[in-house]
C-alpha cells in the first residue's frame, strides 16, 4: 500500500513540476499576425481587434520572441487576468562576456511579478505591484530607486517603470482572464 501511495505522490509531484506546455503552432499564430500589421502599407481606417489566449502568449514569447529579442531570458510565463493584471515569472541567466562584471549572483535569476499595464499613444509600461527575485520580496519603487542610483555616469537613465513603443502595427493592448487582445 504505501508504495502505491508513494507512487501517486511522485506522479503528483511531477505533473508540478513539469515545464509549460509551448505550441510552435500557437506561437506562430501569433507571429504570422504581428507580421501581417507590421508589413501593412496603409493605416487602417477604423480599429481592428484580435484575440489570443495565454498559452498561444506564453508559446509566441518563449519559442519566437526571446529568441528573437531577449536571449538572455530563458522562460517566461503570464498569467492573464481581468483589467490589464498580469502575473508572470521570468528566469534570466546572465552568461558571457558581456556580463562579466556582473556579481555571479546576478546571473541566474528568478523574477516573479504582478501588477497592471498600461497603454496610452502606441505606448505600453507595466506598473509593478510585486516583486520576488530568487525568492526575496523586494518593492518596485525601492527597487528602481536603486537602479536609479546605480545609473550616475548614464546620460539617459532607465526606469522599471519606463513607457516602451508597442510593436509595428499595434495601437493597443489589452487583457482579460486568459485572453489577450490586440487592437490594430
Amino acid at each position: 500500500m504505501k508504495p502505491r501511495i508513494a507512487a501517486c505522490l511522485f506522479l503528483a509531484l511531477t505533473a508540478f513540476a513539469a515545464p509549460a506546455d509551448f505550441s510552435l503552432n500557437k506561437a506562430k499564430r501569433i507571429d504570422s499576425f504581428l507580421s501581417r500589421i507590421a508589413a501593412r502599407s496603409q493605416p487602417a481606417l477604423f480599429l481592428k481587434k484580435t484575440a489570443f489566449s495565454e498559452s498561444e502568449l506564453n508559446s509566441y514569447l518563449n519559442l519566437i520572441y526571446i529568441k528573437k529579442y531577449a536571449q538572455e531570458v530563458t522562460f517566461i510565463e503570464l498569467r492573464l487576468k481581468d483589467k490589464n493584471l498580469v502575473n508572470g515569472t521570468l528566469k534570466v541567466k546572465l552568461a558571457g562576456e558581456k556580463y562579466a562584471t556582473v556579481p555571479q549572483f546576478l546571473r541566474d535569476v528568478e523574477v516573479s511579478f504582478g501588477g497592471k499595464f498600461e497603454c496610452s499613444n502606441y505606448h505600453m509600461r507595466f506598473a509593478f505591484s510585486e516583486l520576488v527575485i530568487n525568492g526575496s520580496r523586494f518593492s518596485p519603487t525601492i527597487l528602481d530607486e536603486a537602479f536609479n542610483a546605480a545609473q550616475f555616469n548614464s546620460k539617459t537613465k532607465k526606469s522599471i517603470f519606463d513607457w516602451f513603443t508597442l510593436l509595428p502595427g499595434l495601437k493597443n493592448v489589452q487583457c482579460s482572464a486568459k485572453t489577450i487582445y490586440f487592437y490594430y
